[in-house]
């Protein structure tokens, strides 16, 4: 039913609760997991960080965050590997939700996992407005989940 398995995450505990979900409905299908993280512009007086650092300052900015983002994309990876589920680490640059789901798009996924909280942000109260944004224009199904 499902052969490849998309799992945003940013590494907070709600993500680790979906990557957990992830694995299991990889385990059952067969499929694959693909883990995504999402480095995000970060708008600072005439600048954005992220998709192009605007200076040297910028790039330590964006290091961090991409070092950040193999560090969560590793940990889907290990925790699938405890059960044999293959992994495919990614990490782009953008908005979360764009990117999310022009990732499910060029990389012909069948359904996403992600938790309906990130860890930032006071708009992320009820539901998480990435997940909120994915939930309404994915394609494919989304399983949200909360974290345990």
């Amino acid at each position: 039913m499902y052969d490849r398995i998309l799992v945003p995450t940013d590494g907070s505990e709600a993500a680790t609760t979906a990557t957990e979900e992830a694995v299991d409905l990889a385990d059952l299908n067969d499929a694959e997991v693909h883990a995504l993280y999402v480095v995000e512009p970060i708008p600072l007086g005439g600048f954005t960080a992220g998709a192009e650092p605007a200076s040297a300052g910028w790039d330590d900015v964006v290091e961090e965050q991409r070092a950040e983002g193999a560090t969560a994309t590793a940990s889907v990876a290990d925790l699938a590997a405890d059960r044999s589920v293959d992994v495919v680490e990614a990490i782009e640059h953008g908005k979360p939700n764009e990117q999310i789901l022009g990732y499910v798009d060029e990389h012909a996924i069948d359904a996403i996992v992600m938790g309906t909280h990130g860890r930032s942000g006071a708009d992320r109260l009820v539901v998480g407005s990435v997940t909120e944004k994915v939930v309404r224009k994915s394609d494919v199904p989304v399983l949200t989940v909360r974290k345990g």
